[in-house]
């Protein structure tokens, strides 16, 4: 997760009369709405209590020394009061008490700091476990075709051991097994990974990943561990 700005940050000098500066309870409210939407999400879930498709597209629509005003889906959506413990002193304090607030958050969560918002394709091995996989697939899905005096059963009688019956046998026999340790690493992906790091269940991105995990398997999980690992490096790196 980036570093939370100085949201009590001095806003630089008006240069017309006509452009006074900007009051610290603007300055915040922008920056959180525009740079910070996942920690707003995180504070309507636990300290409003709301699920994580309630907590969705959340607004800061006012901030005081006493807390802050977060509508939840969107501007105009249901107004909650989320309160700082203790009341602040100064706009100054406002900064580490909503990163406070995030970590407490997070914690209560069990999300991580990290927020993964791409998907990375497969790559080298994982190209030919995805394509393994799928091919297996397909030779379930066209064992209907595969029928004594049709040319993929004289195929099999001459390429494949034991022959055509095997293969049928075979690729039915495992199909159960086959799609049960892929739904199963789906679920343990989203439960320990895709939830984690910020990506919701039924988005576009989520879709995308679990749809690719689910051909790859431990080749998903290990890219995905990747992408998590730079990007705690990175922010680690902002920090210094």
């Amino acid at each position: 997760m980036a570093k939370l700005a100085d949201v009590a940050a001095a806003a630089p000098p008006a240069t017309t009369a006509q452009s006074p500066a900007a009051s610290p309870r603007d300055r915040i409210t922008a920056h959180m709405n525009s740079d910070h939407q996942r920690e707003l999400s995180l504070y309507l879930r636990h300290y409003a209590g709301l699920g994580q498709s309630a907590a969705a597209t959340p607004w800061l629509k006012d901030v005081t020394l006493e807390g802050m005003t977060i509508a939840a889906g969107g501007l105009s959506g249901k107004e909650y009061h989320v309160a700082f413990d203790p009341i602040l002193d100064s706009w100054a304090d406002v900064r580490p008490a909503v990163v406070e607030m995030a970590r407490v958050s997070r914690q209560a969560l069990g999300l991580s700091d990290v927020a993964v918002t791409h998907f990375a394709p497969p790559q080298g091995i994982a190209v030919v476990v995805f394509g393994s996989v799928v091919f297996y697939f397909v030779c379930w899905l066209t064992l209907g075709y595969v029928l004594p005096g049709t040319p993929i059963w004289s195929f099999l009688q001459a390429a494949f051991p034991g022959g055509p019956r095997l293969y049928r046998w075979l690729v039915k026999a495992i199909f159960l097994p086959v799609l049960a340790i892929h739904l199963a690493e789906c679920y343990w992906f989203h439960r320990t990974r895709l939830q984690r790091h910020g990506i919701e269940a039924g988005t576009g991105l989520w879709w995308t990943w679990i749809g690719s995990l689910f051909f790859e398997g431990i080749c998903g999980f290990i890219r995905f561990d990747a992408i998590v690992a730079a990007k705690k490096k990175e922010n680690e790196g902002k920090s210094h």
